[in-house]
């Protein structure tokens, strides 16, 4: 059985091997980062901080005894003393008559914010998981957003996501060596793990004015924005929940920022709340797309979250054994949100 449910400390080091896969500014992989965050994380959810709030969610497969896919939503990327840091692309077009030539150039402009959204990542999925019937890719997506409806006090009203660009080899990244290790004298991934302490060297180093990607070798232009092979599954379900890209760009590796309205986001909009009946619990489940949902529950155990089936009218059908591990009993409230 599988179950999403918070981090924990005892988790950490299935979190480490899991961000060693990905090694993104939100699932660095390091251990004393990554412990930091669980112990962030567990106060977060006991308290509900708006402002630093971090949720770490975890897939755990019971049966093998460890954690096989994570995610999380940072509650405001973007506060005082912590800015949110991005490039904004625009277009220049320039033409000349006596020459009968024109030009549209690309245009990054370092934009910055205190007052910044809520940001969801570090999303990884084990590869052996990621064709179960069960949809573990989408449901370690979507588990962020149906936490959110039920607490939409704790986050931003805007949502962002960023997407890893493609990268030549571990740790290098093609904007990075055209443009951001000039200006830092840093390698890209020290860089960027600095960056998730501490970000005053962007706004030390970086250059304030319009840098036109027309500059950069061609096969530099051709990354700007563009999501890298891993990514294009979750921009896919981000994008059918309603994301769009935004035309903001991470101002080291390049990679797309996608961002929906919170409350306009289908998997925030679409989740119902229902009680669970009573009588015999189904003795089993039978997964099959389309007539799957994430089915969600705060009771005894905490937040806890797995996919089932439902019936025709919406309703999960919940066998025992998944009720002993949601922590609930007939006459309990669920969650139900649709995958997508």
């Amino acid at each position: 059985m599988l179950i999403l449910r918070p981090s924990r400390e005892r988790d950490l080091d299935d979190l480490v091997s899991l961000a060693e896969k990905l090694d993104s500014m939100n699932l660095p992989s390091d251990r004393d980062f990554l412990r930091s965050r669980i112990e962030t994380s567990l106060r977060s959810f006991a308290e509900g901080d708006c402002q630093n709030g971090i949720y770490v969610f975890v897939l755990e497969d019971s049966e093998a005894g460890r954690c096989v896919g994570t995610s999380a939503i940072l509650a405001k990327h973007g506060v005082p003393g912590n800015p949110y840091y991005w490039f904004e692309l625009s277009t220049e077009e320039r033409r000349s008559d006596q020459l009968g030539k024109r030009f549209t150039h690309t245009k990054l402009q370092l934009r910055s914010s205190e007052d910044g959204p809520t940001e969801i990542g570090g999303l990884i999925l084990e590869p052996d998981y990621r064709c179960h019937p069960q949809k573990w890719g989408k449901a370690l997506s979507v588990v962020r957003f149906a936490y959110m409806s039920i607490h939409p006090e704790r986050f931003q009203r805007q949502v962002i996501a960023e997407m890893l660009s493609p990268f030549e080899a571990s740790g290098k990244n093609l904007l990075w060596e055209a443009f951001g290790a000039h200006f830092t004298g840093m390698p890209f991934r020290q860089a960027d793990h600095l960056s998730a302490r501490d970000k005053q060297f962007i706004a030390d180093l970086f250059p304030r004015d319009p840098v036109y990607a027309t500059l950069f070798p061609k096969r530099v232009q051709a990354v700007i924005g563009k999501p890298n092979d891993t990514a294009k599954a979750a921009v896919r379900i981000l994008e059918k929940v309603g994301f769009h890209y935004l035309n903001h760009v991470d101002p080291f590796d390049g990679g797309p920022y996608y961002g929906a309205a919170r409350d306009a986001i289908s998997s925030v909009a679409e989740r119902r709340e229902l009680v669970l009946p009573g009588g015999e619990p189904e003795a089993d489940c039978v997964f099959s797309d389309p007539s799957l949902a994430l089915v969600s529950a705060e009771g005894p155990k905490g937040f806890r979250a797995t996919v089932l089936a439902v019936d025709e009218d919406g309703a999960p059908r919940v066998p025992k054994t998944y009720r002993e591990a949601l922590g609930v009993t007939a006459g309990d409230r669920v969650n139900v949100t649709p995958l997508p």
